[in-house]
């Protein structure tokens, strides 16, 4: 069926819901940017006020208070740190000041994020998480007045929150996930069993948005179709996604490990269990059986603000330094700075990080404005924030050589400047896993591009029409084609504002949008060849996307470049911008020819499927043969291991 075109997302189609507000990308994908969505309004004074008060403060205390170097060394953060950013607010910046918190707009958050990332970006992601994927807003969006009152200025001001969704064997699967939260025989309580995987704050939260599975029957309420849970699970039709408020004091919960990882050392994630966790009716938030939509929708935030603002914050902490050790570091009597490999190296570093900004604070914006549906470009700024950044902080290891391999406490104990870019290296894999891995945000925003052809067509290519039918279904499909198509000939005039009169704003508009209209196209020709097959083509999933991420990407940095210009940046800051373009339109003809027919993806595709089932054994020759399972630990091993 059209809705369950792309494979693996079936679940998740189920809880979507269609774009209902304004959204760029989505008039993009079909030909039709609206470029004046990329202006949102201002920011007020007062808010850019507020920033300032708050960002004096903020500084200091990270200056005073926060050793980013013993949070490396010790994998923890003091119990003083946190405490003192609850003092200032930190944790609240999101909640409204009528509950406790400090009412910030996104843009102020994703500032605050960037700064505090630039310092130590484990202890921004600590105090991201609680704000964007806690409790706080699930209860923001959809919890009840006295869920609100209750619980909000507790994770404002004392109380940390964490996020429990992913399992073992899910992953990013969500949809899949076993935990299971049965109503009990009084109605007054679910009794929850399951367990939860890397949830991040999950050793140290008081409160955890529990997503779990609740046995229901579908009933009719008022005209629409409800989930209404069924004591013990007895007589279900389904097991629905709902979300809970879990308190973690609660008995039969048990954190059995805090999880070690490659990077961000300092991060408390949790390996959790539930028997027979009993959770008060009074703590489902929102419906039985929107688990699933809701945690979709949280996601949002932490893929347009948080991530974004974390990225960010960690490339412009590297890039002066790495502009130091360019100047300062000579090989063959010459510094770094003087040869043009590391040049361009640097000058590419350069024009990513303004590409970086200019997508995320355009994103910000938007999301400060309601009335956009910001879930297409929040997993784009996520993607290319994420990617982005681990290439710009390769690259900065690359211009330090042997000392951005070296540890920060092992060049300080020869007095050399103690940058730890290893370990910035190291915690930047994170962000591109965490809160949707690249891989599985790219069909998701294919899906959502593709949306209004799949509304359009789902009657058609539903199987269940008779001959009669389709053929009506197919006219009504051909008098709408033919003239959209038609249309795809046809180049739209820019918006009648200033901001796209500017000399250098209009040419790379004017490409955005003549390039909009040639993905429509080549989107619309791989949906006639190809049908239900591009379900599976996660090829061609990735072309619309990443053709979608350089175009947004192109523009918002066009008119950011823009208020640069006026701001005090000058006319350097369009080498920048005009750069990046330049590489973005090899990639977009690239991919758009590919998205038309001329790749190789079912040659590589059957190399990988001979590999997975048994062809190339060979290739493990000369060495101690060793599959994943004999790297199992023994019983002592892994009660060990629970143990940490």
């Amino acid at each position: 069926m059209a809705q369950h075109l792309f494979k693996g997302l079936e679940r998740i189609e189920e809880a979507r819901e269609r774009l209902t507000g304004h959204s760029f990308m989505a008039g993009l994908f079909v030909g039709k940017p609206d470029f004046s969505l990329l202006l949102p309004p201002e920011e007020s004074p007062e808010q850019h006020v507020v920033w300032e008060e708050y960002r004096l403060k903020l500084e200091t205390f990270l200056k005073t208070q926060v050793d980013p170097d013993e949070i490396e060394r010790t994998a923890k953060i003091p119990n003083s740190v946190l405490k003192g950013l609850f003092a200032l607010g930190t944790f609240g910046m999101k909640i409204p000041k009528e509950y406790g918190g400090l009412g910030f707009s996104y843009t102020n958050y994703g500032r605050a994020l960037m700064l505090i990332a630039s310092w130590s970006n484990i202890l921004a992601l600590t105090v991201a998480v609680p704000q964007s994927i806690g409790i706080a807003m699930p209860l923001l969006l959809f919890g009840t007045e006295e869920q609100k009152r209750k619980y909000l200025p507790i994770v404002a001001r004392e109380a940390i929150s964490a996020f429990a969704l992913t399992e073992a064997i899910t992953g990013s699967d969500a949809a899949n996930i076993h935990t299971e939260a049965a109503l009990d025989s009084s109605g007054t309580a679910f009794v929850v069993n399951g367990e939860k995987l890397w949830c991040t704050n999950g050793s140290i939260a008081r409160y955890v948005t529990l997503i779990a599975r609740v046995p229901s029957k579908r009933e009719l309420h008022a005209g629409r179709t409800v989930w209404v849970p069924v004591p013990e699970g007895k007589g279900a039709d389904e097991q629905v996604h709902t979300a809970f408020i879990l308190d973690m004091e609660t008995p039969g919960v048990r954190v059995q490990q805090r999880c070690q990882f490659e990077g961000c050392r300092g991060i408390e994630n949790a390996y959790m269990t539930f028997t027979d966790v009993r959770i008060p009716a009074a703590n489902v938030i929102g419906e039985v059986g929107r688990g699933l939509k809701y945690a979709l929708t949280i996601l949002n935030v932490g893929r347009a603000i948080s991530i974004p603002a974390i990225c960010l914050g960690m490339a412009k902490q590297a890039w002066q330094p790495t502009l130091d050790r360019a100047n300062q570091r000579l090989t063959f009597q010459k510094p770094l700075s003087e040869r043009q490999t590391q040049r361009m190296r640097l000058g590419h570093m350069g024009a990513n990080l303004f590409a970086m900004e200019a997508l995320a604070s355009s994103v910000w914006r938007m999301a400060d404005q309601h009335m956009y549906d910001v879930r297409i470009e929040a997993a784009i700024a996520k993607i290319f924030c994420s990617e982005t950044t681990i290439q710009f902080l390769k690259n900065s290891q690359i211009i330090f050589g042997g000392m951005g391999y070296e540890t920060a406490d092992s060049k300080c104990v020869r007095g050399e400047p103690a940058f730890g870019i290893e370990q910035l290296v190291r915690d930047a894999e994170m962000y591109r896993i965490g809160e949707g891995a690249t891989d599985i945000l790219r069909p998701f925003v294919a899906r959502e591009g593709l949306s209004q052809h799949l509304e359009r067509a789902q009657r058609y290519m539903s199987g269940n029409l008779g001959r009669t039918a389709r053929l009506v279904e197919l006219l009504k499909l051909v008098r709408f084609y033919v003239p959209w198509y038609l249309s795809l000939w046809l180049s739209r005039t820019l918006p009648d504002r200033s901001e796209f009169r500017h000399p250098r704003v209009a040419p790379l508009l004017r490409y955005a949008e003549r390039s909009s209209r040639r993905l429509a196209s080549a989107v619309f020709w791989a949906m006639v060849r190809h049908g239900t097959q591009l379900r599976d083509d996660q090829g061609r999933q990735t072309r619309i996307e990443t053709v979608g991420e350089d175009l947004l990407t192109i523009a918002t940095s066009a008119l950011w470049a823009s208020s640069q210009e006026r701001a005090n940046a000058g006319e350097q800051v369009w080498d920048l911008v005009e750069y990046f373009a330049a590489g973005a339109r090899l990639r977009i003809d690239h991919a758009i020819d590919e998205l038309r027919g001329r790749n190789t993806d079912q040659v590589v595709a059957t190399i990988g499927q001979q590999a997975v089932g048994g062809y190339y054994t060979w290739l493990s020759q000369g060495i101690i043969p060793r599959g994943l399972l004999d790297y199992l630990p023994t019983a002592v091993g892994s009660s060990r291991h629970l143990a940490e």
